[in-house]
């Protein structure tokens, strides 16, 4: 036991060795996995992240252009955010809080409707569009 009195009286006097957790937030490292941002302005709803996603977190209806993203399936392993090609998905180092819940986070994006077709009605009495040339 005298072998670590040293030891003891140094600790004594010295700091604390860890952070003081409430007050001090723990800063992540720079390429930690927190948590997936989807950007509704850049997302074009091509359903790439979706058919990559290996743990079935996002649901993209490409007609309805919506995408509804599983918090609680996501393991974070970033392969969605490689296959957007718009680059609508990002990654935060910061993590998510935690939940009680499950909840689905629904992205919608603009539905642009397309006018309907119009034919111009063309007039009876118009002649044949002559043809050039010799025949």
């Amino acid at each position: 036991m005298p072998f670590m009195l040293p030891t003891i009286i140094s600790n004594f006097f010295s700091g604390p060795a860890t952070r003081k957790y409430p007050v001090v937030d723990r800063v992540p490292p720079e390429r930690a996995r927190g948590h997936i941002v989807f950007d509704d302005n850049k997302c074009v709803y091509c359903g790439n992240c979706a058919r990559k996603c290996p743990a079935a977190a996002i649901e993209v209806k490409v007609k309805e252009k919506m995408l509804d993203f599983h918090p609680d399936r996501c393991i974070v392993c970033e392969v969605c955010v490689e296959a957007c090609p718009k680059n609508a998905i990002t990654l935060e180092s910061k993590w998510r809080k935690p939940f009680a819940t499950r909840e689905v986070e629904e992205h919608r994006g603009k539905v642009v409707e397309k006018p309907p077709k119009t034919e111009t009605p063309q007039k009876e009495d118009a002649p044949p569009p002559e043809k050039s040339g010799d025949s």
